[in-house]
């Protein structure tokens, strides 16, 4: 049973076995700042590529959303929760007991969720869906850049 004592900044779990977790809160608001800011500069940048080169092209008009600046915020707050907030949630407890820091855990815990998450779902739609594989490739493009960079910096401001 944990015992939960709000510090100054820090939030302290302290088990019944004399482990002790400290979570910095000041350090998570970084991490989701930066890695935010990351995100949000990639994800215009690749919503811009996407336009010029159209590679939504042979996708049933009824199929594609139309984006505006709705969609554009609402997906932003959707990529920011599920690439920046709980990844650095997750990295603030296990940081602790990960055997490596910095670029190289970043990197590793980035490609272990898109090889483990993003591509096989993303696989599996292409073929159910029938989506034109340049848009299937330049989506799992898009995943990969947006939550290896996320973890990377997450995981080097942890190891600052």
């Amino acid at each position: 049973n944990p015992i939960c004592d709000w510090g100054v900044g820090n939030l302290r779990l302290v088990y019944q076995r004399a482990v002790v977790v400290v979570v910095s809160a000041g350090l998570m608001l970084a991490c989701v700042a930066a890695a935010g800011i990351y995100l949000l500069v990639i994800s215009i940048l690749f919503q811009q590529v996407e336009k010029r080169i159209g590679f939504a092209r042979g996708i049933p008009p009824e199929l594609l959303e139309t984006t505006g600046w709705v969609w554009v915020g609402f997906t932003f707050v959707m990529e920011l929760m599920f690439y920046v907030i709980i990844p650095t949630l997750a990295y603030s407890f296990f940081y602790v007991v990960i055997p490596f820091s910095g670029l190289r855990a970043g990197m590793a815990a980035g490609l272990f969720a898109f090889v483990m998450g993003a591509t096989p779902a993303l696989m599996g739609l292409s073929v159910r869906v029938r989506l034109p594989m340049p848009f299937v490739l330049f989506l799992l493009l898009s995943v990969l850049l947006k939550v290896c960079g996320c973890m990377t910096i997450i995981a080097l401001l942890y190891s600052l």
